[in-house]
């Protein structure tokens, strides 16, 4: 959107056969009041007259009588008033809302009780600026018309400069008017820059911005020199943004996301285009393998044309949950001396621009001793899975043992089967004299009885 200002001096002096005369200038619908002010005494009860002149015609604007009665006549006179409270001051300027290029000409200010003791002779100048065509495409060309009602004669020149046209007229007196008008363009609107960088973090989500206007057709993005769109945004589910929204949604951006990309459309066989530039952001660590070594941390982008410095923060948390961020260094880079509990927690490195900060990337340093109590039960698990199998191996080795032990008692008394059937006869007939023992026993006992 282009706004222009237009300047023009009002020139204010005092003529022969007139009170007062005086030059206003105004832009189009805007309000206008038109100076009647006197030090002279009226009175309360006064008749007040506001007329337009149009060459030889005389038209009443808006009239008030000495009774109190109020008078409207058509055109400006609709949108005029003139405030009552202000008459006790002399001050019986006339007020006219929405200004119109037809409402510019002369009017005279008449005041008095009986007879006019004033009479002002105002010039009304109304400022337009218009554009050719009224909403042209974005890098076509466009015809700025200031027109002023009615023409004022005069020097003017034109500069430009961040994005606005001015156009000053130089005239005679020290009063300023100022026209401003927006041009509305087809093409994109957001963002505003042929070429903007948008800033991310690696492993973030982002949203490159694209919104045309109406009237933009077969949008689509593309990554200049030769590179893919991301693999996140491949299926990306564009149509359901809102109309004239073509802005590209990354998921989780990736180190080699960065690049240019470029959102192009097509209106009225004209090609537009915005061209955004994805600068990456990571922090990378270099560390010693000696235990509680010192650790680097180094503050990587994909461009850093675009930085002026950069700002090493530590973030953390209180037993409320309040964060606090506490600046360390102003440097790219930034030392962790020992690799302690106390440093354990969030780092995070901040990139400025020229207008402030851009964005930052995060590091995060575990509790060590959250490390060290995962070593020690994982070791104190290792031991004592190794205890209960080596338990485990000694009871089967026993038992093995004593199944081989039996083994080879049968095995041996097999291999003699003559010596088997001794041992068993033997066995037999001890068992036969005991048995025959305890009957005479038991025999000789009854006998007694």
């Amino acid at each position: 959107m282009l706004s222009l200002v237009v300047l023009l001096g009002a020139a204010l002096s005092v003529t022969e056969g007139w009170s007062e005369r005086a030059e206003v200038l105004v832009e189009a619908g805007s309000r206008a009041v038109l100076p009647c002010v006197t030090s002279v005494p009226v009175g309360n009860s006064v008749t007040v007259q506001w007329i337009k002149v149009s060459g030889s015609v005389q038209t009443t604007v808006w009239r008030i009588e000495q009774s109190g009665l109020e008078f409207r006549g058509v055109g400006p006179g609709e949108r005029s008033d003139c405030p009552h409270s202000s008459f006790v001051k002399g001050d019986f300027s006339l007020h006219i809302d929405d200004m119109r290029e037809e409402d510019g000409g002369e009017y005279i200010c008449r005041a008095g009780q009986g007879k006019w003791q004033i009479q002002n002779l105002v010039t009304l100048r109304v400022i337009q600026v218009s554009f050719t065509p009224a909403l042209p495409v974005e890098g076509s060309n466009v015809k700025v018309t200031c027109k002023v009602t009615p023409l004022l004669m005069q020097a003017s020149h034109v500069s430009t400069g961040d994005g606005k046209l001015d156009m000053y007229h130089q005239a005679l007196g020290k009063e300023e008017g100022k026209a401003t008008q927006s041009l509305s363009m087809r093409g994109f609107v957001s963002p505003a820059s042929p070429l903007t960088q948008v800033y991310a973090e690696v492993g973030s989500a982002v949203t490159l911005p694209c919104v045309a206007t109406e009237g933009v057709t077969r949008t689509f993005w593309e990554k200049e020199q030769g590179g893919t769109l991301p693999p996140s945004v491949q299926s990306s589910n564009l149509s359901s943004h809102p109309p004239g929204d073509c802005s590209l949604s990354v998921a989780r951006v990736e180190e080699g996301d960065g690049g240019t990309y470029r959102c192009s459309g097509t209106v009225e066989g004209r090609t537009v285009q915005r061209r955004l530039q994805l600068v990456t952001a990571q922090v990378r660590s270099r560390a010693s393998e000696k235990s509680n070594a010192p650790v680097t941390l180094t503050c990587h982008l994909s461009d850093e044309r675009g930085v002026t410095k950069y700002e090493w923060v530590r973030v953390t948390y209180d037993v409320n949950g309040t964060r606090r961020v506490t600046s360390l260094n102003w440097a790219k880079t930034f030392k962790i001396q020992k690799m302690t509990e106390e440093n354990s927690g969030e780092w995070a490195c901040r990139y400025y621009g020229k207008e402030g900060i851009l964005g930052n990337a995060t590091y995060h340093v575990p509790a060590l001793s959250y490390l060290e109590g995962e070593r020690a039960a994982g070791s104190s698990g290792k031991a004592g899975v190794i205890t209960g199998l080596t338990f485990l191996f000694l009871v089967t080795l026993l038992i093995a043992l004593q199944m081989y032990k039996n083994h080879r008692r049968r095995k041996m008394i097999l291999q003699y089967p003559a010596l088997e059937t001794i041992v068993h006869s033997s066995s037999n007939d001890r068992e036969q004299r005991e048995r025959n023992r305890t009957r005479e026993k038991e025999k000789n006992q009854q006998t007694d009885v």
